[in-house]
């Protein structure tokens, strides 16, 4: 700690919540008491200044993330239907031209659920056609 800004304050605190807090600075890893309150300092005032109305930086903060959230919202929506309708047409092609029953397509499910999780969705389609995902 940089000891030229630091001042010594002493506090009355209650006991119980003292032990809790030692308890945290335990469980956590805090390297001691005071680091742990100087955090837990500056995490009550952050909150307090983010959740009252009268500071313009949370308005701005807030009204940033909203649009922020809202245009990538839009983003992965169209992103996501235009996949929906290319999977449609897909399977659309593979039902009128393959006569596969419910457990073949069952199995197929199942192999397809294993195979996204572990290549956590990267996938990929020349990689099926050439045979690399079969087991």
């Amino acid at each position: 700690m940089d000891s030229e800004n630091m001042k010594r304050v002493g506090l009355y605190l209650d006991k119980d919540l003292v032990n809790r807090a030692d308890d945290m600075v335990k469980q956590f890893h805090f390297k001691s008491r005071n680091e742990f309150f100087a955090k837990a300092v500056e995490y009550y005032i952050a909150d307090y200044l983010l959740s009252s109305n009268e500071s313009a930086v949370s308005d701005k903060l807030g009204q940033a993330i909203a649009k922020y959230s809202e245009d990538n919202a839009k983003a992965i929506s169209k992103g996501l239907f235009r996949y929906a309708v290319q999977l449609e047409m897909m399977c659309r092609v593979l039902a009128a031209t393959n006569d596969i029953d419910k457990d073949c397509l069952e199995g197929m499910r199942h192999e397809a659920i294993n195979n996204v999780r572990r290549t956590r969705g990267k996938v990929r389609f020349e990689e099926i056609l050439d045979g690399y995902y079969d087991d």
